[in-house]
């Protein structure tokens, strides 16, 4: 069957930032203004799920961090609870989850089949698997699932799927690569690295 011609007229959508008088303000960190590193340069992930089973869509948003210290508290990840009017509650430190780092990306999933969403984020370091506890808090599990990942690799995304089809959440990570700052020449300081 072949494609209808496009009719030429615009869409007639149009998107508003409401995000502040949502009640989700948080600033995301991504290193410096100044980028030195790749790390640096890459974007950080969010999830819509319903963590509590209430029937609305809540936010979990994944934070970075700096390479340079800064004053300050340091910025941790965030979930935000579905208010149902338009609006949200910042409730990270309740839930348990006011983890600070290089947060990457994040993947949802029931990995235990308890009804419950539980969460797995990616990071430059060792990545974190949380257990939904169904009372709106979280446990991380990441040690006894064995999935934080070694040392210094990178965990770019994830993703829960049943590769085996037996009825459990299976986990694959993807991980970018090895990045010691250690190591790791600073811009311009080879010609092969700028």
């Amino acid at each position: 069957m072949p494609r209808p011609k496009p009719s030429g007229r615009m869409f007639p959508a149009s998107f508003t930032d409401v995000a502040s008088a949502a009640g989700l303000n948080v600033s995301q960190i991504c290193g410096a203004d100044q980028k030195k590193y790749i790390v640096e340069s890459m974007g950080l992930g969010v999830a819509f799920l319903d963590y509590n089973n209430d029937g609305w869509p809540d936010v979990f948003l994944v934070n970075g961090s700096r390479i340079e210290p800064s004053a300050g508290p340091a910025p941790t990840n965030r979930l935000y609870r579905n208010n149902r009017d338009g609006t949200f509650t910042d409730v990270t430190v309740k839930a348990g989850l006011a983890r600070s780092g290089w947060g990457q990306s994040v993947a949802v999933g029931d990995y235990d089949n308890d009804g419950f969403a539980d969460l797995f984020i990616t990071y430059w370091g060792q990545n974190v698997l949380y257990h939904n506890n169904g009372d709106e808090t979280f446990t991380d599990d990441s040690a006894r699932a064995r999935v934080a990942g070694e040392g210094l690799r990178w965990g770019s995304g994830a993703s829960f799927f049943d590769y085996d089809r037996d009825g459990l959440l299976d986990l694959f990570v993807a991980n970018y690569l090895d990045l010691d700052l250690k190591r790791t020449p600073l811009p311009g300081s080879d010609p092969a690295c700028a």
